[in-house]
């Protein structure tokens, strides 16, 4: 496991950290090296899991029903009171895991949250994830993990509905495509 860029993480307040989504083990590799308090985003299917569904509900974690706009929405409002709370959150703004390692489009959720909880956007680069446990298989491979830690970005709160999110999150997409193919192009 190697983590870089710590200096970039907030120590004086709540921020919302969005990662490339290469695996389940995403979720172990940050819950283990990320040195402050999370909370997860995550899709309502997983907390029906027994004992893992019942371990996330108990830690405060955050269900998500994509396919109901009103139980997403009540998702999206909870998710701003943990980050007002002083509780990072992690999201995953590619909305599923990735088949292949490439970084699919984010979805727009991430700035809205950004604006109305009025924090950061942190983005995190995870590279090596996808290869411990691939996507529909419980094959655990072990193998080196990277987290790179980009620099915050700040959003307008004075606005929520307009192209400069859409930029915004673009531009932390491409940090993290750009970190991620720079990173992997040298082990190559």
């Amino acid at each position: 496991m190697e983590i870089t860029g710590l200096e970039n993480i907030l120590k004086d307040r709540a921020q919302i950290f969005v990662a490339n989504h290469q695996g389940f083990f995403d979720i172990f590799a940050l819950s283990g090296y990320l040195p402050v308090q999370i909370r997860w985003v995550a899709k309502a299917s997983l907390f029906s899991i027994p004992f893992v569904g019942w371990s996330m509900k108990a830690a405060g974690y955050i269900s998500v029903d994509r396919s109901n706009k009103k139980k997403a929405y009540q998702s999206f409002v909870a998710t701003v009171e943990k980050i007002k709370q002083g509780y990072s959150v992690v999201i995953f703004p590619e909305g599923t895991r990735s088949q292949d390692g490439t970084i699919g489009p984010f979805k727009k959720g991430g700035h809205l949250l950004a604006v109305r909880a009025k924090a950061p956007m942190v983005p995190l680069t995870l590279i090596g994830t996808g290869n411990i446990i691939k996507k529909k298989s419980l094959i655990i491979k072990p193998g080196p993990v990277r987290i790179i830690i980009s620099p915050p970005v700040f959003t307008d709160t004075s606005t929520s509905r307009d192209k400069n999110g859409e930029r915004i999150l673009e531009g932390i997409r491409q940090t993290i495509c750009n970190t991620y193919d720079e990173n992997t192009r040298k082990k190559r």
